[in-house]
């Protein structure tokens, strides 16, 4: 049965949703949290918090606010970052318990009814459950396949309840599309990190890792619950190599802008001295000094594929590139061919890709930024 509307001190749970420019994704959503379940007595409301969207989306909060009247509640956030729009969201939220999700999520149907009682369930002060995919096409053997590219689309399928933490790498983990807290351990923690977390079209992200963190630091509990689920709506744009290859780029930059940088030093052309060693030591990496070259490239509309690659194509060596340029070979690897900026080595006939063993997130995570930095003053 689904509960009428409630008064303000009879709140129980806030659902609180961050949205950027989906408007029409954000109706998706708000349909699935009109038709939840839940009891008579239960008293909810639903928050949108708009992080300066420019589209439809005051319009859609409007057209779904008068399908059930004093339901849903809207807050702007002009300043652009999810983690903002969040803490928007909590400083005004009237739920004791809040309830977060994404603008492209489906809760299940008995969502909101569930959220309002896991918390005491398990005695703890924050929860999360089940991501499960709802794909929007036919996803591709080698996405299904790759447990870490699930992970970057945020799918949570472990079905046995877990009490946090879980090492990384390994599952239950509770990520942001299906998260629960306690308002009161919210406002204690100060909300969520504004240096972390998507801004605008950019997906930075960890906030949601972060507040995990923290919670459990501050000696409070946090449980995996697989009966909290929800439904990720993935379309055919997120089943595509170059999205993951972008979602590795902005996650490596978003965590290279939120590292402290140490107080006071000596700087060059404003750049952390400390920084320039560490950049030239890491430019004896053949998989480095491609990074840097990218970097030059990208910033100088030239091209390049990007520090975003699953792994770093092999840069060729000065030798090789002389051989190939006078028309000499003088070994297999002399015998590589540049195109695009992708080195392509010639076996039995097909061209296959060379690789280094240095993974791209673990070049972007630290360098993003002053790689970014030196490429445009190089």
């Amino acid at each position: 049965m689904n509960a009428s509307p409630a008064s303000e001190r009879s709140l129980a749970v806030t659902v609180l949703i961050a949205t950027h420019n989906r408007a029409s994704r954000l109706r998706k959503t708000l349909e699935a949290l009109l038709a939840q379940q839940t009891p008579a007595g239960l008293g909810w409301e639903i928050l949108v918090a708009d992080n300066g969207s420019t589209d439809d989306t005051l319009e859609v909060f409007r057209t779904m606010a008068m399908r059930a009247e004093g339901r849903l509640r809207y807050v702007f956030e002009p300043r652009l970052g999810k983690s903002r729009a969040l803490n928007a969201g909590i400083a005004v939220a009237r739920g004791a318990v809040i309830a977060l999700t994404d603008d492209d999520v489906s809760p299940a149907v008995d969502w909101v009814a569930a959220a309002a009682g896991v918390l005491d369930k398990w005695g703890v002060d924050g929860a999360g459950g089940r991501i499960r995919p709802r794909w929007e096409a036919e996803p591709p053997s080698w996405l299904l396949e790759s447990p870490r590219l699930l992970d970057y689309l945020a799918i949570m399928e472990h079905d046995r309840p877990a009490m946090m933490p879980v090492p990384a790498g390994k599952y239950p983990q509770v990520w942001g599309a299906n998260m629960v807290y306690r308002r009161a351990a919210l406002q204690a923690l100060g909300g969520f990190d504004v240096n972390l977390g998507p801004v605008g079209g950019r997906r930075f992200c960890n906030e949601d890792v972060d507040m995990v963190r923290r919670v459990l630091q501050s000696g409070r509990a946090v449980a995996y619950d697989p009966g909290l689920a929800v439904f990720h709506r993935i379309p055919r744009a997120r089943m595509r190599r170059a999205y993951f290859r972008r979602v590795m780029w902005d996650m490596g930059e978003g965590e290279a802008r939120a590292a402290a940088e140490p107080p006071g030093g000596p700087r060059i052309l404003g750049i952390p001295r400390w920084r320039i060693r560490s950049m030239a030591r890491m430019t004896a990496c053949p998989a480095a000094r491609r990074l840097l070259r990218d970097a030059r490239l990208r910033l100088r509309g030239g091209g390049g594929l990007g520090p975003a690659e699953a792994c770093c194509p092999r840069a060729p060596s000065a030798r090789s590139s002389r051989a190939a340029a006078s028309g000499r070979s003088r070994s297999r690897r002399a015998r590589t061919a540049i195109a695009g900026g992708a080195g392509r080595q010639r076996r039995r006939g097909r061209s296959r890709p060379t690789y280094h063993a240095v993974t791209a997130d673990a070049c972007s995570t630290v360098w993003a930024r002053p790689l970014r930095t030196y490429a445009s003053r190089a």
